[in-house]
């Protein structure tokens, strides 16, 4: 990208080379943009290193900043250079939502007051006290143990912040979140299930209403609402429609008119959260919560049609 940006400046505008890459190495010190996901502004950083995990180190108030609270969520980073030069209002879409994943506006220097409080809690000190280990023995409530955190720092500059243990090399542990390498929403659900199970201090019955409540019942709710009232688009031509031509077929290249927000959109988590509510003990509130959404489904796409097999199918 740095190779590219000055051949840009070099043969189109006419300028001098700016980055002049010609090692990993040389980057360092480089300024950059992280952006996230569904969000208009861009943190400006500094690449300090590189590492070999399949992730983004940085400052606890740069992914507080981004909206982001370090549980997996991605983003990505631009060279401030690619980020002034190859972007223009011209180039975003004009329909509702063409705001979102650009950089409209640049953070050049994060105010730790106005972030995110959840990054407050992140603890800041070299060890922790015995009496952490002796009441955590007694249930006791963490409000009860006084442990350093960034909201302790708030009065100044978030700098200088401590850690607990050395390590000899930061590309130890984990390189890749086990959420990108398994496949299917089935999978990774059920293995987030098995954690839960497995740690006393979870509610795993809890975590299954969390789970279908915060996401599943959402996401099938809100890509209902945009099937019924989405566009539809030549598969060949990319014509957008707001209604489909009584032809059938479009009307600029004669080509098959074709959903924007199809039926497997709206029903790919509706598997997991039935099984779900089957296999843990969620209120009956959002048992039928979920088997009227099941039905509201079936009655836009119908029922899933019953399938004949052979009877030597079941014989031994």
């Amino acid at each position: 990208v740095a190779a590219f940006i000055d051949n840009l400046l070099v043969r189109f505008y006419g300028l001098r080379p700016f980055y002049n890459v010609k090692t990993r190495d040389d980057l360092v010190g480089q300024l950059v943009v992280a952006l996230s996901p569904h969000t208009s502004v861009g943190v400006v950083g500094r690449i300090v290193g590189f590492s070999s995990i399949q992730a983004l180190y940085a400052h606890p108030l740069l992914h507080a900043a981004l909206r982001r609270d370090c549980d997996g969520d991605e983003c990505a980073l631009m060279l401030i250079l690619d980020c002034l030069i190859n972007f223009s209002h011209q180039f975003l879409p004009a329909h509702r939502g063409s705001t979102q994943d650009a950089p409209l506006i640049l953070n050049a220097r994060i105010k730790a007051t106005e972030v995110d409080d959840m990054v407050f809690d992140i603890e800041s000190c070299k060890e922790y006290p015995l009496e952490l280990y002796t009441k955590a023995e007694k249930f006791a409530s963490p409000r009860e143990i006084k442990v350093p955190q960034i909201r302790d720092l708030l009065g100044g500059e978030v700098k200088g912040l401590q850690y607990t243990h050395e390590i000899s090399n930061i590309n130890m542990g984990v390189t890749c979140s086990a959420y990108k390498r398994i496949e299917t929403m089935n999978a990774k659900v059920a293995k987030q299930m098995e954690v839960a199970e497995k740690i006393r201090a979870v509610d795993e019955n809890d975590v299954a209403r969390l789970i279908i409540e915060r996401h599943f019942i959402r996401d099938i709710k809100g890509n209902m609402r945009k099937f019924s009232s989405q566009q539809f688009r030549c598969s060949k031509c990319n014509t957008k429609f707001r209604r489909p031509p009584l032809t059938g077929n479009c009307t600029n290249c004669g080509g098959k008119i074709i959903f924007t927000v199809s039926e497997g959109g709206i029903v790919k988590y509706l598997d997991s959260a039935l099984n779900l509510a089957k296999n843990y003990d969620v209120s009956a509130y959002v048992r039928q919560s979920l088997e009227l959404l099941k039905r509201r489904i079936e009655s836009v796409f119908g029922r899933e049609k019953e399938k004949q097999v052979a009877l030597k199918q079941w014989l031994g």
